[in-house]
């Protein structure tokens, strides 16, 4: 019988394989269909979250700016009410010294042109300008001394506005004056320029279409400042109707003017009858947004055919592809059985090529392509690597006492302990003889390294029993180089590790060496001090110094700081930047603060007792204790048994240390509060959230970071930073501390921008108790 032809034996078999390749296009269609659906989807959605987003920045720019202007016009008009308070006490005695006084007032001050005195009948008693009231002002002073005005309690009333362009700037203020029994004494007519407060906002970039008004308290416009220049509102039309409720801000989207929309932000002045708003056009706001939003949809449109042409292409491929690929199946079939049968025989070549025949472990080569590659990942990682040379001690004097037999199965049991207590991670070889090296791998820290080294040792030192029926122990010497200190290269650091091995085994055998002496020093000293910091703090090898806070306005000492110091025997006097991390790390930072709170009550309840006028202490409270719920009864507990209020003890916070479960620490910090003990947040500024922790937390003092203080007369914008801050937490009722002050320059200016308190190297560097001692029972001299 004759053979059937080829095709008909191959085509019948590949029929079936057909359905996944169309399967695939529709596939590959599909998918380009949902990705352009999603992509599409996600450039709406984010183009719609962005616009939000520059919606409420703007919002909270313009907010800011009314807020400001607002701040300023309040200013200005307390000056205005001072006036009339000093008019109504000058009333109430000599009118001849009255009329002298009132034009020295004035003078300098350019809030206001002019100053009018009336009469409770309404005659004019004085006016610093010759200028004669239009009658709207003098109508509306008969109709307050009538009592006719609409809001009889308030302090201040708009009088009309004149329609003479020299005095078109003007707003006249009506402020009835009486004496200390409620009697009418007259009315004082004060003219505020509108042009000397709005020119001071001409130069603020508020964009093109950026509009600053003054309205009366209803939303009758006074003023306006834009880009253009100054403008007064034409008969005080009623431009920018304001929201019926008596909300102090807020902000609206809302035509102003030809229907155009604008984001309106208003600012409500307390106490008197005026409204600061901030408007600008949305469209203006949303001009830069816009102009991307258009290149966005543009690229993801081009993006949209490209894929569309690429799918296409990519079908047409696959087409093309599925004819190859039946005819290569045919061939690969027939060569794949060779192939497994030579990737078998090379499996086996290798393991014979790669392995310590006695031990199993990779011999040199395989330990040279292995670590080779881990140090390439290694360059492009943050994480630390060491390489460890191990030699036994006295190998071979057993080895030749003992027999070979006994030398291979210790080799075998060490290898054993070296696999055990390395990680997975690791890489170990044998290179041969008694010489085995290791590659740590991914260290966090260097002296990690320590942790490691010391279990290597431990366990190779430990006896190895019932070896051809002998028991023996053996040591290790062990050289470690550190990448990539150390070395740059593997060739590198197997010399170097070496050579501290050898080094090692001259000073001191069953031990371990660094490469680098120096490092090896330090990290030895870093570890002895994390061992040694328990017993530190049960045997009180910690002191505490105290740097004065001193009170800007008669320049006395009104607390101190503590600061803590660790008084090691070994090593002298430890600042806090070598052991407070170590102390976080380990844990034992909570034993430290409860030391810390002991040592500061304490020490209040021997200056008490010795008859020193004491202050308050502020002690540092971390992380860790503001998630311990029984921080607020320990330090209660500990001022009840030293006999002390708790006003004497403020505690300090960072906003770093409040990051991480806010409402833990919130609670805890409202016990301390709640039993008298005051809070302080800490290096104000450096957090994320400055502003939120102050609104939301029980906090009295806010403490302004150095780096702020530093620059403050040469960088304008830590300046702005300082003066907004001690602003914010005045209106607030808080007090404001400024650290880090070391100049009498610096000390100058935070005086001058209102700060409440100060503490720096300036007065006084922290100081052990007996100086404090001194501080308190004397009076700080101020440098010079």
């Amino acid at each position: 019988m004759p053979t059937p032809p080829r095709r008909n034996r191959t085509q019948a078999p590949l029929r079936p394989r057909r359905r996944p390749w169309l399967l695939l296009k529709a596939s590959l269609a599909l998918f380009t269909l949902l990705l352009l659906a999603s992509t599409w989807s996600f450039t709406f959605s984010r183009l719609k979250h962005e616009e939000h987003l520059v919606i409420e920045h703007a919002k909270v720019s313009q907010q800011n700016l009314a807020h400001i202007i607002a701040e300023n016009l309040h200013q200005v008009l307390d000056r205005g009410a001072l006036y009339a308070l000093l008019v109504s006490e000058w009333l109430s005695g000599d009118q001849a010294s009255a009329k002298l006084n009132l034009s020295a007032m004035l003078t300098g001050d350019r809030a206001y042109n002019r100053i009018a005195v009336y009469d409770p009948r309404g005659r004019l008693l004085h006016s610093t300008s010759p200028a004669v009231e239009h009658d709207d002002v003098a109508s509306s002073v008969r109709t307050i001394i009538a009592g006719d005005q609409g809001d009889a309690s308030a302090v201040m009333h708009v009088g009309p506005l004149s329609r003479d362009y020299g005095q078109s700037w003007q707003v006249p203020l009506l402020m009835p004056l009486s004496d200390a029994g409620g009697t009418l004494l007259g009315v004082l007519v004060l003219h505020l320029d509108l042009g000397y407060l709005l020119q001071l906002y001409q130069d603020i970039d508020i964009g093109q279409s950026g509009i600053i008004q003054i309205l009366e308290s209803h939303g009758r416009e006074l003023a306006r400042a834009r880009r253009g220049g100054l403008e007064i509102s034409e008969q005080g039309l009623v431009s920018n109707p304001l929201p019926a409720d008596n909300r102090a801000q807020g902000s609206w989207i809302s035509p102003l003017q030809q229907d155009t929309p604008f984001l309106i932000c208003f600012h409500r002045l307390t106490n008197y009858p005026f409204v600061v708003t901030v408007d600008k056009e949305l469209d203006d706001i949303l001009a830069q947004f816009n102009a991307r939003k258009d290149k966005d949809l543009l690229l993801i449109s081009f993006l949209t055919l490209l894929a569309l042409f690429m799918t296409a292409g990519a079908i047409i491929l696959i087409r093309r592809q599925r004819i190859y690929f039946e005819a290569m199946a045919r061939s690969e079939r027939e060569k794949r059985g060779l192939i497994e049968q030579l990737e078998d025989e090379k499996h086996r070549a290798y393991e014979l090529a790669s392995r310590d025949h006695l031990t199993g472990l990779a011999n040199r080569r395989m330990f040279i392509q292995l670590a080779s590659s881990h140090l390439a990942r290694a360059r492009r990682s943050r994480q630390h690597y060491a390489l460890m040379f191990l030699d036994l001690d006295r190998f071979k004097a057993i080895n030749d006492t003992l027999g070979h037999k006994v030398g291979d199965l210790l080799l075998q049991v060490v290898a054993q302990r070296l696999r055990e207590t390395l990680r997975e991670s690791d890489v170990l070889a044998r290179f041969g003889g008694d010489e085995f090296v290791i590659l740590v791998t991914g260290l966090e820290q260097e002296n990690d390294i320590l942790t490691i080294v010391e279990k290597l040792v431990s366990s190779i030192g430990k006896p190895c029993t019932n070896l051809d029926g002998h028991d023996v122990q053996v040591g290790t010497s062990i050289g470690i180089a550190l990448f990539p200190r150390d070395g740059q290269d593997l060739d590198t650091l197997i010399r170097h590790a070496d050579m501290a091995m050898y080094q090692c085994k001259k000073a001191n055998r069953g031990s371990f060496a660094f490469f680098d002496q120096a490092l090896n020093v330090n990290i030895t000293q870093e570890f002895e001090l994390e061992q040694r910091m328990a017993k530190a703090i049960a045997s009180d090898e910690f002191v505490l110094h105290y740097q004065p806070k001193i009170e800007l306005e008669n320049y006395r000492i009104v607390g101190f700081e503590a600061l803590i110091r660790w008084q090691s025997p070994e090593h002298g006097l430890i600042y806090p930047n070598d052991f407070i991390p170590m102390a976080e790390n380990t844990g034992h930072i909570i034993a430290l603060g409860n030391w810390v709170i002991e040592a500061a009550c304490r020490q209040l309840a021997e200056w008490r007792a010795e008859g020193v006028p004491v202050l308050p202490i502020a002690i540092n409270i971390s992380a860790r204790q503001l998630r311990d719920s029984s921080l607020p009864r320990r330090i209660v507990g500990k001022l009840a048994e030293y006999g002390l209020e708790p006003a004497l003890l403020q505690v300090e916070v960072t906003e770093s240390s409040l990051v991480e479960n806010i409402e833990i620490a919130r609670g805890i910090l409202d016990e301390l509060v709640a039993a008298g003990i005051t809070v302080a947040l800490d290096d104000f500024g450096n957090g994320f959230s400055s502003l939120g922790y102050i609104k939301t937390l029980p906090i009295s003092t806010v403490k302004i970071d150095r780096s702020f203080v530093r620059d403050i007369q040469h960088n304008s914008d830590d300046a702005v930073i300082v003066e907004s801050t001690i602003i914010l937490a005045h209106k607030l009722g808080m007090r404001l501390v400024a650290e880090g002050v070391e100049t009498r320059d610096q000390l100058v200016y935070l005086k001058m921008a209102g700060c409440d308190e100060v503490q720096g190297y300036y007065f006084s560097r922290p100081v052990d108790h007996a100086r404090a001692r001194e501080m308190l029972l004397e009076p700080i001299s101020v440098p010079t």
